[in-house]
């Protein structure tokens, strides 16, 4: 039985929610295992003081990314390299499946090193144990890939999903100190509307998010926008389109860090969403959402658990996975009225 392990799975923040039941699998069949995670640092508040974990190692790949030709880069990386070494792994899953990983899962020097059998940039050229899935497991939704990394170890798959999101104090202090803010003074129950999507393909136009805003706030529900710094101009102005018909929304977008948005997620009554790591977050916390896509499968990257959730408008083309478009119908075929249609029934339950 593996006494260390260790967990690849460095980004991105949607990614690293879908894969804490493997962690938990792991936990509850190794409980005296000493289990440890290489994340980004901007995903690690989704993994501190996590139950089933004894340590985070952070991996930051910009800073790694001039190993080869920086002196500084190169000893953060021999450092790096060292401490996986001296952790004495038993056991090493690579949930992210790219060279690197592949590459950081061989330097540990562990004798089990398991990862996917379709994973990309020659990653299985690493692993000791390859975990094979028809077509490549397009059809699984990626709470169930990741769980299927047990497979080798013989991890009950049987057993209810777990993510056990934790909250940190802190945060959930700064949270209650933002909702204590105009037009809410601390309301319980509210509306957590996510707009943002790192591509530009899966956002909803933010004249519909603003129109669904209107038609909350005027059946007595509370609203909060969600984004980070960089979507603070999109949130702006889902406000501003709000405001048109006297709608109001607390806008987050740019005042919460991780931890805080996931404190805030943890208090929603209902989070509506595209497809987006924050959305993953939400399910991960037991959240009821409206999930909207667009060009990614449902299938695949869908939210667990909430798949009859999730709207899109079928076009030809689905699912392309492309950031950029010219025409962006997939999205833009999704009506007002039909989210508001899914947003009320959800509501309530």
């Amino acid at each position: 039985m593996s006494k260390r392990i260790l967990i690849i799975k460095p980004s991105a923040l949607g990614d690293v929610a879908t894969t804490l039941p493997l962690l938990c699998d792991l936990h509850a069949a190794m409980p005296e295992a000493q289990i440890d995670w290489l994340v980004h640092p901007a995903f690690s508040a989704i993994l501190e003081r996590h139950d089933a974990l004894h340590q985070i190692i952070p991996f930051d790949r910009k800073a790694l990314a001039a190993w080869w030709y920086k002196p500084a880069a190169f000893r953060l990386f021999k450092a790096l390299i060292r401490r996986l070494r001296e952790n004495q792994y038993d056991l090493v899953i690579d949930a992210q499946g790219l060279f690197r990983s592949g590459f950081l899962a061989r330097a540990t020097g562990a004798k089990m090193r398991i990862g996917f059998g379709n994973a990309r940039e020659g990653a299985p050229f690493f692993y000791t144990h390859k975990v094979r899935m028809f077509n490549g497991g397009r059809q699984i939704v990626a709470v169930e890939r990741m769980r299927e990394l047990g497979r080798p170890l013989n991890l009950r798959r049987d057993l209810p999903v777990q993510f056990r999101v934790p909250l940190q104090p802190l945060a959930k202090s700064k949270a209650t100190e933002l909702l204590d803010s105009p037009p809410f003074h601390g309301a319980d129950a509210f509306v957590a509307v996510i707009p943002g999507a790192r591509w530009n393909t899966k956002r909803w136009p933010a004249e519909r998010y603003g129109a669904l805003v209107r038609q909350l706030n005027g059946k007595g529900h509370a609203v909060v926008l969600l984004g980070s710094p960089d979507e603070k101009n999109l949130c702006d102005q889902i406000e501003h389109a709000a405001a048109q018909d006297h709608g109001a929304a607390l806008n987050l977008a740019g005042k919460t860090d991780l931890a805080t948005m996931i404190a805030v997620l943890a208090r929603a009554r209902l989070v509506v969403g595209n497809d987006s790591g924050p959305l993953h977050v939400a399910v991960a916390l037991g959240r009821p959402i409206v999930a909207l896509y667009g060009p990614t499968d449902p299938n695949f990257v869908g939210p667990f658990g909430q798949i009859d959730q999730v709207l899109r408008h079928p076009v030809p083309c689905h699912p392309c996975r492309r950031r950029e478009c010219d025409h962006h119908s997939c999205m833009n075929g999704l009506a007002v009225e039909l989210v508001w249609e899914k947003t009320q029934r959800q509501l309530s339950r």
